[in-house]
């Protein structure tokens, strides 16, 4: 009996053994993670087993790999910023578990209670970061290069009600469903661009240069049609983000980085691991976010290498409450590559999203991925001498690449979807309606309208009101690229319904070449223009608005000419960031106010002034990087660089007898403008002038300092200088306006959700009229046209921008000059209030 039960119990003991090993065979779980609203993976995501302490993490693409061989019934999914999952898993060997994680709506202030004396882990851990920046910031390196795939995608999401009720997307969605693309909720999207783009990248530290030779692209997008401009836009050269420095730029804004040389003043941080593995690195890995939820800062967790402390990996947001218009998140994941060892890390895999608020209740939001890989890295290259004379160049045969050197070349597949994309867009941009809105797109931001081959505008001049001219209707046009890439046509008709008079304006230019931009005019103009907008301002042609309202209004005290002007000018584009223009103009001045001017040929005094002129115009743009454009007709440029100055040198020479000519002169003028990163403080600009004019000209030819008597601010002039108050033949003029983002207003309560910025303006003019020059102004009742003395002339103010997105309000004091001259009709104002609207990030 007792051996029958021995025999029981071993068998018993058996069974149990087979059960066990059975329900303990190894279970291999692998599956990729997404963000539930952009399809982006997410990146260094927590998987583990539930009620053990067996876990990994997704990588850089989203994906993971998790085995073990407990039994349990679940794995949990965790990341920071989104809200964390549970999904049941079965007992087969080997299964896929894909999973959506869905963003947290907000982000929750953690309260910590620390003993006291309690010192903070990460902060050693980030004292030694700095320490260890300068072997580690890949600037440190004298050159490098690189292959490089950059990818960018647009898509129109968070449609409104309103819109997915419309028949054009409606139809839009209708194909979109047929290509099975959508979003990771299934809601529709519209895809507006995709572009892939494979290049060579090159740096040298000194001197600094870099370049991109473009291999191959790909493009298509909804009113994107110049797939040359575009390959230059999407390549690497403007998808480069170094976190060793102290403020990363982007969208025109400095955030300030989680390893900056200041970090202790704009981060809290917490140390989540001291043995973190990251492909095969031991890493701390350390959370952070801002003291102050309005900064530009990020909200993110950062992967430190334990034995260099090198930045291996990086996942920064920038959270919707930041003091940012328009965009609700900005999105920066980045991975550092591991090769060649020893050296600064460079980037190997850098993944941006940047969700976009819709602009109106009734729009749709926008959503922007860019990814970019980066392989093949060389180190410490030699270059020869004129290796960086392009900064960027595009292969002639860029365009051509079938789907094969596609899927051979990009260094991960996309699915089937993705790859609709493009055929959905072909089919989106062809829709009426979509045209339609491409088109006031355009007057919006071009201020034409586009009708075909033509260009109608631009809207601001189309209509005004003065005491001279009574209602003034104006119809413009211009030709576009459609009609020729080479000639663009154009003019204006204007008619004032009180002098009953026929204005117009007709010109062509020719494009002699696009690689370096060389372009050819003449024109022919017959119309009004104001003595007290004859400046050499070198700014005040950009400000369209305040040109427009210059036309309404009581325009005779700023002595207003009839004028007719024959102008021919050369641009032609040297070498890079050099630009030369000359010019020849023949103008008269007819006066509608009372003129004399001292005229010996002519016996003495003369009311009327015919001017010919000869001007060289040379610009150096250091930072400026031209762009080669096969369809639009205008020289194209962006700002690679903003923090380098501009200089402009002008000479004007006066040719007497030329077309009727009366006098001879010399004009020398000279600019320095330049915007300054300044950190927390913001941003600054300033502009300098400065004016020499040696020769005897009557006043309507001197520097007229550019006054400002309508309610509109305007940053190229003297806002509460009144027109032609001032003029000189020798000045020295300083602009400066100082932007403070969210600086001080970001740490008022209740103010600080409004989302204000600061500003800060000076203006200082020095300058005089010879006694030659004043001798020559023989209409002694022009009381308003003064000479500076010793003392300057200066205004500061202050102000608020960023009033329900787009309106600035200025508070102006005028400091000196303060009774100049003050009459009834025309007082001298000492304090001012002006308004404009901008569109600022």
């Amino acid at each position: 009996m007792k051996n029958n039960n021995a025999s029981r119990f071993i068998c018993l003991c058996f069974m149990i053994l087979i059960h066990h090993i059975a329900f303990a065979q190894k279970i291999t779980i692998k599956g990729k993670i997404l963000d539930s609203t952009t399809g982006n993976p997410v990146t260094y995501a927590t998987i583990g087993i539930k009620g053990t302490t067996i876990g990994t993490t997704t990588n850089f693409d989203g994906f993971y790999t998790l085995s073990f061989y407990k039994i349990k019934d679940s794995i949990t999914i965790s990341c920071i910023g989104y809200i964390p999952q549970s999904h049941f898993f079965s007992s087969v060997s080997e299964q896929t578990i894909n999973v959506l994680l869905k963003p947290t709506s907000t982000t929750l202030s953690e309260v910590r209670i620390t003993p006291k004396g309690y010192v903070n882990p990460a902060w050693e851990i980030l004292r030694q970061i700095i320490k260890h920046k300068p072997e580690n910031d890949p600037r440190g390196l004298a050159a490098y290069n690189y292959k490089s795939y950059s990818r960018i995608e647009l898509d129109a999401t968070n449609l409104s009600n309103s819109m997915l009720k419309k028949g054009f997307v409606q139809k839009a969605i209708t194909i979109a469903d047929s290509l099975n693309i959508s979003n990771k909720n299934n809601e529709p999207i519209l895809p507006l661009f995709l572009s892939e783009t494979v290049s060579d990248f090159y740096y040298q530290a000194r001197p600094e240069a870099k370049k991109e030779d473009i291999l191959k692209t790909k493009t298509n997008g909804v009113g994107f049609e110049d797939g040359t401009l575009l390959a230059q836009l999407t390549g690497s050269t403007f998808q480069q983000y170094n976190f060793y420095k102290n403020f990363v730029s982007a969208a025109g804004k400095d955030f300030v980085s989680p390893i900056s040389d200041n970090w202790k003043s704009w981060y809290n941080y917490e140390l989540e691991n001291r043995n973190a593995i990251v492909d095969g690195k031991p890493c701390y890995q350390i959370s952070f976010k801002p003291k102050r939820t309005q900064d530009l800062a990020f909200n993110g967790t950062i992967w430190i290498t334990q034995d260099t402390y090198a930045l291996y990996q990086i996942k920064a947001t920038i959270e919707p409450a930041a003091n940012l218009n328009f965009i609700h998140t900005i999105s920066i994941n980045q991975q550092m590559s591991n090769e060649p060892a020893n050296h600064p890390m460079l980037p190997y895999k850098t993944r941006i999203t940047v969700e976009i608020n819709r602009l109106t209740n009734n729009s749709s939001g926008i959503l922007a991925k860019f990814y970019t890989v980066n392989s093949n890295i060389r180190l410490n290259t030699n270059y020869p001498t004129n290796f960086f004379k392009e900064n960027i160049t595009i292969a002639a045969n860029a365009n051509e690449a079938n789907d094969g050197y596609w899927d051979n070349n990009r260094p991960d597949s996309i699915i089937a979807a993705e790859k609709s994309v493009y055929h959905l867009i072909d089919t989106v941009k062809t829709l009426p309606t979509i045209k339609n809105y491409l088109t006031v797109a355009d007057l919006l931001i071009n201020g034409y309208y586009r009708a075909g081959n033509i260009s109608l505008g631009p809207f601001l001049n189309s209509y005004s009101y003065n005491e001279l001219e009574g209602n003034r209707l104006r119809l413009g046009f211009k030709t576009n690229s459609g009609f020729n890439k080479k000639w663009i046509l154009g003019g204006y008709l204007a008619y004032g319904t009180k002098d009953q008079d026929v204005k117009y304006n007709g010109f062509v230019s020719y494009i002699l070449s696009r690689k370096h931009w060389t372009e050819a005019g003449i024109s022919y103009t017959h119309d009004l223009n104001q003595v007290a907008l004859l400046s050499e301002s070198y700014l005040y042609q950009r400000n369209n608005l305040f040109s427009a309202f210059t036309r309404f209004g009581r325009i005779n005290s700023r002595k207003v000419f009839d004028q007719d002007m024959l102008n021919l000018y050369i641009r032609r584009d040297l070498f890079k960031g050099f630009t030369e223009k000359v010019s020849f103009s023949s103008w008269s001045l007819d006066p509608l106010f009372l003129f004399h001017f001292f005229e010996p040929a002519n016996g003495g005094i003369s009311q009327q002034l015919h001017v010919s002129e000869l001007q060289f115009e040379s610009k150096w743009s250091p930072g400026l990087q031209p762009l080669l454009s096969e369809t639009v007709n205008r020289p194209l440029s962006i700002k690679a660089d903003v923090t380098k100055p501009v200089f402009t040198f002008r000479y004007t020479l006066g040719l007497k007898n030329i077309f009727g000519s009366d006098l001879t002169y010399h004009k020398f003028s000279f600019n320095i403008s330049q915007t300054l990163k300044m950190g927390g403080l913001g941003r600054g600009r300033y502009s300098f002038s400065a004016g020499y004019i040696p020769s005897s000209v009557p006043y309507p030819l001197l520097e007229n300092h550019l006054g400002n008597a309508t309610f509109l601010y305007n940053p190229n002039a003297f806002n509460l200088m009144r027109f032609f108050e001032f003029a000189s033949d020798k000045y020295a003029s300083l602009s400066y306006t100082q932007h403070f983002e969210g600086l001080l207003l970001n740490s008022i309560p209740v103010i600080k959700n409004f989302k204000w910025r600061l500003v800060g303006t000076a203006n200082v003019l020095y300058g005089n009229i010879s006694q030659t020059n004043q001798n020559n102004i023989l209409d002694k009742n022009i009381n308003t046209l003064h000479s500076l003395g010793s003392v300057p002339y200066i205004e500061a103010g202050y102000g608020v921008e960023n009033i329900f997105k787009f309106i600035r309000v200025d508070f102006i004091h005028r400091l000196t000059y303060k009774s100049n001259y003050s009459t009834l009709s025309d007082p001298v104002k000492n304090f001012g209030i002006k308004l404009s609207a901008q569109i600022r990030l």
